[in-house]
């Protein structure tokens, strides 16, 4: 059998023709809406930048904020990637340094075994457990110690002495003795006091 090869002059309607296309506007889709989504993440960089350009912050506050962050940048870069270089890269370049060490990391970590991972939680977690507990026994003997200097100071205080007499409540007036009559004594006593008046 002969394979017939499609000419580029001549129309025809071969499969690989019909193919080609297909993929082409699959490409040009793709294309697009890479392109969308391009323009919408510039997009949102740019009121970005026009609301950190709005007036909130100013030149020498911008420069302070910049410096402040590529210190921080430095010291996790240090931190991460190691060694004392004389000359440091660029805050960007030290952010992608980070960057590609974090996802080799991660991939290395899907190589790990699940329960090594989880050995090393709860190692993780423990130790968290621990030094929390110091920070608390820390906290309590701090106090511990304060109310101590408190209670020192107090006694070696000089002892202020109170001159004078001391000072008493004012006294109660004596209670009255009231004797303790029978119902029959107050009757009678009412009875003749009415006849002494009523004569």
């Amino acid at each position: 059998m002969a394979v017939q090869l499609c000419d580029a002059n001549k129309k025809c309607c071969c499969p690989c023709r019909d193919r080609e296309a297909n993929q082409l506007k699959q490409w040009i889709s793709t294309l697009l809406l890479s392109i969308a989504k391009e323009e919408e993440t510039a997009a949102e960089l740019e009121l970005r930048a026009r609301v950190f350009h709005f007036g909130e912050y100013k030149g020498d506050q911008e420069d302070k904020l910049l410096e402040s962050l590529n210190r921080k940048v430095l010291a996790v870069y240090r931190h991460c990637v190691g060694g004392q270089q004389e000359a440091s890269p660029g805050t960007v370049q030290m952010l992608a340094t980070i960057e590609h060490q974090l996802d080799e990391l991660l991939e290395s970590l899907e190589h790990v075994p699940q329960a090594k991972i989880e050995q090393a939680e709860k190692a993780k977690e423990k130790e968290r457990r621990l030094r929390l507990r110091e920070e608390k026994a820390k906290l309590q003997k701090a106090l511990q110690e304060e109310r101590l200097q408190r209670a020192q100071a107090r006694a070696q205080a000089e002892i202020k002495r109170k001159r004078g007499r001391r000072l008493l409540g004012r006294s109660r007036p004596p209670a009255r003795k009231t004797e303790a009559r029978s119902a029959r004594e107050l009757t009678d006593k009412d009875e003749e006091r009415r006849l002494l008046f009523s004569a």
